[in-house]
């Protein structure tokens, strides 16, 4: 079973962060991504990725008399469905949102190495916007904002556009401030 605290170590995020996206990796390739890591230090951090089922072995050969395997994330962590999501434990959920959530930090830490970035011009934001809303009205946010968006999935590349990402998280929240609906009985 996958353990999310599991990744909370810098090395372990950024093994899981280089294998989002790739079939597989070496600890060979891991290591040229990572130069900065000591090669022991990634054997024992990939081994304890896969001793807590985040990543899994999906090749193992013969090089120059030893052995080389290739790993990948563990299926369902990277984009998992939503019928995925639906069958995960709490523990495999929030394993599958801190793979998520790496690929964002990933993304946004190459952008500012980019070293040619300008938030304002890039129109790169961040934020949080609580609000109330009933699943009805959710549901009508999500509508439109797929309504928004459909006609920009369906872009070309050329010139003048620039490859953007647009991550969501929408979480209910629990608030000490909701008001209880009325009961039968109560007194007005």
């Amino acid at each position: 079973m996958s353990d999310p605290s599991s990744l909370l170590h810098p090395v372990r995020l950024r093994v899981v962060q280089a294998l989002l996206g790739a079939e597989s990796r070496t600890t060979r390739r891991l290591h040229e991504m990572l130069p900065d890591v000591p090669i022991a230090t990634l054997y024992r951090h990939v081994a304890h990725l896969v001793a807590h089922d985040v990543i899994e072995v999906v090749d193992e050969r013969q090089v120059r008399g030893a052995s080389e395997k290739a790993y990948r994330l563990r299926p369902g962590l990277e984009n998992p469905s939503a019928d995925h999501v639906s069958e995960l434990s709490p523990d495999e959920t929030l394993t599958a949102f801190t793979v998520f959530t790496s690929g964002v930090i990933r993304d946004f830490a190459a952008y500012l190495a980019s070293g040619d970035h300008d938030l304002h011009a890039d129109r790169v934001s961040f934020a949080q916007a609580p609000f109330w809303a009933s699943a009805a009205e959710v549901d009508a946010f999500g509508r439109a904002l797929m309504e928004a968006l459909t006609p920009l999935l369906r872009n070309e590349p050329t010139p003048d556009r620039r490859r953007r990402t647009l991550t969501t998280v929408l979480l209910p929240q629990a608030d000490e401030h909701v008001p209880r609906a009325a009961e039968p009985g109560d007194a007005s």
